[in-house]
């Protein structure tokens, strides 16, 4: 009977550990989701700026935007 309740108790475990994590993969996407729009926000921007000290600014802009990218991804 000790065997039995050994095993509930790790199956319940590791269904409480399969919730968690899909509850984390759901929020990394949206985190994704929203880091993609903001860099298609920056990109359209960039494309019809002309001055150049807006540009540079907007390109610092979506070189941070990357690199939240790719730790997201990562």
């Amino acid at each position: 009977m000790k065997y039995q309740k050994l095993v509930n108790e790790i199956n319940f475990l590791l269904g409480s550990v399969t919730k968690e994590r899909e509850k984390q993969r759901k929020k990394l996407k949206y985190h994704l989701r929203q880091v993609k729009a903001e860099e298609q926000k920056l990109r359209k921007k960039l494309e019809k700026e002309n001055c150049g000290a807006s540009r540079k600014k907007l390109k610092r802009e979506l070189s941070s935007v990357k690199k939240a990218y790719v730790l997201l991804d990562a």
